[in-house]
């Protein structure tokens, strides 16, 4: 698992110091899909737009956090912002610095991510529900009404 552990902090040590000028659209984009943000404000926008897609919206959220606490239960992933200063991994070598932020400071298991997954789900279906209108072919049952 360590060695698991050491691939997300290098991908998290890359994001952080040659993406630095994204850092508030990542943040940004992970609080929008957010739980709380799908059940009050995405839900009843797509409900109104179009019913099934504020349907699969609430579901994809819903066993989507279910699956994501599941996973937590099983692989009880460490958080990267604490492993590295908790593991021997690393031996004499020195430890990769990361940056926390308030939004991934929780307590719980950190992998797999919920932010992710949950982003992940909720986006998805916002962006197949889009496309047929970006594309010209909408569906009737779901124009504007």
């Amino acid at each position: 698992m360590d060695l698991l552990h050491s691939a997300g902090v290098q991908v998290v040590q890359y994001l952080q110091e040659n993406y630095q000028g994204f850092q508030d659209w990542f943040l940004f984009i992970s609080f929008a899909a957010d739980l709380k943000t799908t059940f009050f404000i995405f839900f009843p926008i797509w409900f109104y737009l179009c019913e099934a897609v504020g349907v699969k919206l609430i579901w994809v959220a819903v066993i989507g956090d279910w699956l994501n606490l599941v996973f937590k239960w099983i692989l009880f992933g460490q958080r990267p912002y604490w492993w590295v200063h908790e593991t021997g991994y690393y031996g004499n070598a020195s430890t990769p610095v990361i940056r926390q932020f308030p939004l991934t400071c929780e307590t719980g298991p950190g992998s797999p991510s919920g932010h992710a997954m949950g982003s992940a789900g909720v986006y998805y279906v916002m962006v197949t529900a889009l496309l047929p209108c970006v594309q010209g072919t909408q569906h009737r049952s779901c124009a504007a009404r």
